[in-house]
């Protein structure tokens, strides 16, 4: 019986996603950061709106992680998204932020 409750699915990938999803968050918010500083080296605005767009396509992504990680670190939860509880996390705030200072720049 104790076979069967090893290899729950659901169990297995909260594992694996708490063992990964750090190191791939840490790499999108790298990639993120060396995009969004290259939009001061864009002169043409048609370059620079599409720049634009794929920064907030990156913090979408971003997003979609940390929601994976907040789903992951549940523990025996339902899986409801805590992404509605009015708690702010410094990830969230950095997503805030970072939305806030790309909306500025158009």
């Amino acid at each position: 019986m104790r076979e069967t409750e090893n290899t729950d699915p659901i169990v297995t990938l909260r594992a694996e996603l708490l063992r990964d999803l750090p190191g791939d968050i840490k790499r999108v918010r790298n990639a993120y950061r060396r995009a969004a500083q290259q939009a001061a080296l864009l002169r043409e605005a048609k370059d620079f709106n599409a720049h634009q767009a794929a920064c907030k396509a990156a913090l979408g992504h971003l997003e979609g992680l940390i929601k994976l990680l907040r789903w992951a670190s549940e523990g025996q939860g339902g899986g409801e998204d805590s992404a509605d509880s009015p708690k702010e996390t410094p990830v969230s705030d950095l997503i805030t932020t970072a939305r806030q200072a790309l909306a500025e720049t158009k």
